[in-house]
């Protein structure tokens, strides 16, 4: 008789891990015991040798498809009293193991939903252990159902001997429920008085959508606002509710058929579209003029060559869109955006959803399953045209690794789908929180070579965000046991994330300049730390010297971070607040580096502006300095009239890649200049050229085109020049600016054209959403 003790840590609760365990070791033959523990799945099994042999192979190569392993660690055992094999009670033992994120429902589960004669049918909180809610319902580990919000609701006989079944799919799924003893669903208006009930709330809710009615949608992680997409009028109102003139709503089609009418999907978008994460993806819009109210309004993303495209995700969405669909076969999707006032975190609660969104939505559809973990819907785009695998070959001349990816998923918003999963960090760390920055806050707590960063907490602007995040962060040490020991937060000392760390007693306190945060993030990103040229472009960072950075090179040797070069400084008019106002830029830099002002370039009504910019470029009042990309790409959108004046973050820089021509191979001169031991890429002959331009009446496309080669052609430079200097042949890449695919694609491409090694991110974001991550290895610097 032989015996083993295992243990395994991962994504190995809340996804049919036991129950895999159990039928694994009936089908060898083998008895003993498993359960949870709060350190994640412990296993002792005992047998014949060949049986713990196959036992031991299989539990690898047949894992349960949302279960992920760590860590398996086998010892010896003593051969213990056990006659069968069984499922036993969970431990709290200490120590911590991974929650699994938030799951898109499952094919069988979205089948016995739809069928008629199924016990389940058309119960909008159907799951099993291959689906559901996790993240959003945990309150404590271990993941058992008296520690999430489902333990109010008390099991009737069928879903309890489901539970108990360990041959049956519902074997110990922690929300398991039906109509019987589940959660239940409910319309009311804004006084908050039932107006319909399950089946009912949901035909009732269809028929308020498509007559231009404003839903809030309670979903998994959070409410949505919903409206018809196809709807102008609904659109409008929504925009109007929200003040939210221009910035994209987010749609979600009922049908991957629906999606492929609206915008263009590859092979590798659909993928995506499909996977459990079941996340926003940006896709190109379709070339299609509106024939009939059925297409999507203009309203949804004005301006912008790109939808964030939706599947349905929740079982609730799924009878929601067949209601839909019986109503007006021809509709292809909902607007369902986040469900909050302006820049505060997704609403999550009944009570809070009538008090928030009373004066936003017209109706609410309500249930009983508490959120006790707010989460937002995660973002990305899939960049196919950077190939990972012929990227690894040419650089190192060796077989390419199985798992890697033919296409890059690109995070925007890091949350439901992706939070809480560790990211394994390329070296050991002591506990630390990391805070993040201001906009697009997430929080990163990590120990060891584990980093487990936070949803998406939002803009850490307003007291509302900032409780957010302190709950989320006592939330994340509870879970996790991980007490801090030391605290990073960005440079800026005006940051409410600042203000919290410097607030906080009993662990060390490091500060970290902004666009190193994002480099390192990049190197954690790909589980390195090896020397590096970092490139970091983006729109504001607080630099070492008191000015605003965000075009920024640095050289990295593996222990200390130094600037090594950066865009030249330009006057920003009144400071932060000229950014809604991109003209104001462009009228700054044309006075400083041509000594003129944008007469009869700028549209008229800002012209009466120019002569007090002028004026207090000459002065010097209340001028801030940049090396700012982000900042940049404002001042030639609003140069070249593509958008003056914005509404949101990056819209102008968004407008100016929307507009690019792709036929045009022309660039602008640029200028590198060493001062004080740095790099300078000098600006002054781009922007007389571009002026000359926009005066000469150039298509701006054309000029957008000529912009960003422009930038490939310097940064290309840069890195060379860097290059020569240290023999560093690696190249982060870094910042919100890289968010832009055209600019990525074609620096990354010349980049391995000139056989550099580059890294760019895959598993947070590049844009702020990735910098705690970064933050965290921070201490390593000298």
């Amino acid at each position: 008789m032989n015996a083993i003790k295992i243990n395994i840590n991962g994504i190995v609760q809340g996804v049919g891990f036991r129950p895999f365990i159990y039928r694994l070791a009936k089908k060898h033959g083998l008895a003993g015991w498993v359960l949870n523990s709060s350190q994640g799945v412990e296993i002792h099994v005992q047998g014949r040798a060949e049986g713990i042999d196959l036992f031991l192979s299989q539990i690898k190569s047949e894992l349960p498809p949302q279960a992920l392993i760590d860590e398996l660690m086998v010892a010896p055992a003593e051969p213990a009293n056990c006659k069968d094999f069984v499922i036993r009670e969970s431990l709290s033992s200490g120590g911590a193991t991974r929650i699994s994120p938030d799951i898109g429902l499952c094919s069988d589960c979205l089948n016995e939903m739809l069928d008629a004669n199924d016990r389940r049918y058309l119960y909008p909180f159907i799951n099993c252990t291959n689906c559901g809610p996790r993240f959003s319902i945990i309150q404590n580990t271990p993941y058992d159902r008296p520690l999430t919000s489902m333990a109010g609701f008390a099991m009737c006989p069928d879903c309890q001997k489901e539970y108990d079944d360990p041959e049956n799919r519902r074997f110990h799924a922690q929300p398991n429920a039906c109509t019987v003893c589940g959660p239940r669903v409910w319309l009311c208006g804004r006084d908050g008085k039932a107006t319909a009930e399950r089946s009912e709330a949901m035909t009732k809710t269809a028929e308020l959508l498509l007559s231009g009615e404003i839903l809030a949608v309670k979903g998994i992680g959070g409410f949505h606002l919903a409206c018809d997409a196809g709807n102008d009028a609904a659109v409008k109102k929504l925009r109007d509710r929200k003040n939210r003139p221009d910035k994209p709503l987010a749609l979600m089609c009922g049908s991957l058929e629906d999606a492929r009418s609206i915008c263009r999907v590859s092979g590798s978008e659909e993928k995506v579209l499909g996977s459990s994460q079941a996340q926003i993806v940006l896709l190109r819009k379709t070339e299609i003029k509106r024939q009939n109210k059925n297409n999507i309004s203009e309203q949804v993303a004005p301006g912008n060559n790109y939808l964030g495209v939706m599947m349905p995700y929740a079982p609730m969405h799924h009878l929601l869109f067949r209601e839909l669909k019986k109503i007006n076969p021809e509709l292809k999707a909902l607007v369902m955006t986040s469900g909050n006032a302006q820049d505060e975190p997704v609403v999550a609660g009944n009570r809070e959803a009538l008090n928030r969104l009373g004066g936003l939505a017209d109706h609410f559809l309500l249930n009983d399953r508490d959120i006790e973990n707010r989460n937002d819907d995660s973002i990305v785009f899939v960049n196919d045209t950077i190939n990972i695998k012929s990227e690894i070959r040419k650089q190192n001349n060796q077989e390419t690794l199985s798992n890697e990816n033919q296409q890059i998923v690109q995070i925007v918003r890091h949350s439901r789908g992706y939070a809480p999963n560790p990211i394994m960090l390329p070296v050991s760390v002591l506990p630390t929180l990391a805070v993040g920055g201001e906009m697009k806050n997430v929080f990163c707590l990590a120990e060891g070579n584990r980093a487990y960063l936070s949803q998406y907490i939002g803009e850490m602007d307003n007291l509302a965000t900032l409780e957010f995040f302190k709950e989320m962060v006592e939330k994340y040490q509870k879970w996790f046991q991980i007490k801090p020991e030391i605290i990073v937060h960005d440079l800026h000392p005006d940051y409410l994330t600042t203000r919290w760390a410097q607030e906080q007693n009993g662990a060390t306190l490091r500060a970290v300049q902004h666009h190193k945060a994002h480099i390192l993030s990049t190197l954690a990103d790909n589980g390195k730390m090896i020397p590096t040229i970092g490139v970091a472009f983006d729109g504001t960072g607080y630099g070492e010297d008191g000015k605003i950075w965000g075009g920024e090179f640095f050289l990295f040797d593996g222990k200390t971070m130094d600037r090594a070069g950066h865009l030249e400084y330009l006057p920003l008019p009144g400071g932060e607040t000229s950014i809604k106002k991109p003209y104001r830029i462009a009228a700054g830099y044309s006075k400083y580096l041509l000594n003129e002002l944008p007469t009869g370039i700028i549209p008229e009504k800002y012209q009466s502006e120019l002569e007090l910019i002028s004026k207090q470029l000459d002065s010097g009042f209340n001028l801030a300095w940049t090396s700012s990309l982000g900042r940049l790409f404002d001042a030639v959108s609003a140069l070249l009239g593509v958008c003056p004046a914005i509404t949101f973050e990056a819209q102008a820089a968004i407008a100016l890649e929307n507009c690019v021509d792709h036929g045009t191979t022309g660039r602008y001169d640029h200028q590198i200049i060493q001062s004080d031991g740095q790099s300078i890429v000098s600006l002054k002959e781009m922007w007389r050229q571009l002026t000359d331009d926009a005066k000469n009446g150039v298509a701006p496309g054309a000029c957008s085109a000529k912009f960003h080669n422009t930038i490939v052609d310097f940064t290309l430079a840069m890195c060379d020049n860097l290059k020569l200097r240290s023999g560093i042949k690696t190249v982060a890449l870094s910042g919100g600016v890289f968010q832009n695919r055209y600019l990525l694609t074609l620096i990354h491409q010349e980049l391995i054209r000139k056989h550099y090694q580059v890294l760019i991110h895959r598993q947070v974001p590049s844009n702020d959403g990735g910098i705690s991550l970064g933050q965290v290895l921070s201490y390593l610097l000298k």
